[in-house]
């Protein structure tokens, strides 16, 4: 059993594949990396696929051919000793919907994080960012390795999104960061639509009041009943990965929307409301 779990990241994704990697049967990575990013690489790394598969559903069939395909998770699965292998990763939202159309036994997991909190989390303006999941400030230097994440980071093309294209090298970090929020979770969530069946929906608010609720509903959707694990398995995983998980030094570096440009925090308001619409007409 595989499941991916998806999201625009910045959403505990270091902090769940540490936890579930912890759960005996159970195989947990963090963008193909065992446990977490320290860990030995069990996964055909696609990180700079993710650009690619944005831009053609048919370059995303060919990354999962390539380096998702039945045979090779089929393989990690053996060559760990589990049941059951989870990767957490923000390029699963490109690609999950492949994932699953030839996967058949496959799951996923959508995590969904309100636009404001993402922003200011994934904004870096000056130094070097640690975790560079959003779009910079234009004028940041970049170190080698933002430079190279960069490269797979989703932005606006003429083919999929031509006013955004025409605009984008006169957008902010913070427009640049909402339009990352809005388009990476409307493609995940047009993939829930799609496998509505195969496919859960966490919201990161519940995740982060209630890590293990969480965990086990995502036990629950590939088959593990947190009741047959040994007494305080769950609890001792989520302790464990806590004491291991990333964590903004120094805290946000972008104040809250009540300091942003009225434009952008109209830009926001939009793509939240876009967003909330998506996830209510899921619910429906």
């Amino acid at each position: 059993m595989f499941c991916a779990i998806a999201s625009t990241g910045r959403t505990a994704t270091s902090f769940l594949a540490e936890c579930l990697n912890r759960i005996p049967g159970v195989a947990a990575c963090h963008e193909g990396h065992l446990g977490n990013d320290d860990g030995p690489d069990v996964l055909p790394l696609v990180n700079l696929e993710n650009l690619q598969a944005y831009k053609s559903p048919v370059a995303a069939a060919d990354v999962v051919a390539k380096k998702r395909s039945p045979a090779i998770l089929d393989a990690v699965v053996r060559d760990l000793g589990v049941q059951v292998l989870f990767d957490v990763a923000y390029y699963n939202s490109m690609l999950l919907d492949q994932i699953l159309d030839q996967n058949p036994t496959s799951r996923g997991v959508a995590i969904v994080r309100d636009c404001e909190s993402f922003v200011r989390s994934a904004t870096w303006l000056t130094g070097e960012d640690p975790m560079p999941v959003g779009w910079p400030d234009p004028s940041k230097p970049l170190s080698a390795r933002e430079r190279f994440i960069s490269m797979g980071r989703i932005r606006p093309t003429d083919d999929t999104d031509a006013v955004a294209a025409s605009e984008w090298k006169e957008w902010s970090a913070v427009r640049r960061n909402i339009w990352l929020w809005r388009s990476t979770n409307e493609i995940l969530l047009e993939t829930c639509r799609t496998w509505a069946h195969r496919v859960e929906i966490l919201d990161f608010r519940e995740l982060a009041s209630s890590p293990r609720e969480a965990v086990a509903a995502m036990l629950a959707a590939v088959g593990v009943d947190v009741g047959t694990l040994p007494p305080g398995t769950v609890d001792e995983a989520i302790t464990a990965a806590f004491a291991r998980q990333n964590e903004r030094t120094g805290g946000y570096q972008l104040a809250d929307s009540a300091e942003w440009s009225n434009d952008d925090r109209q830009f926001m308001r939009r793509a939240q409301q876009l967003i909330d619409e998506l996830m209510e007409g899921l619910r429906v």
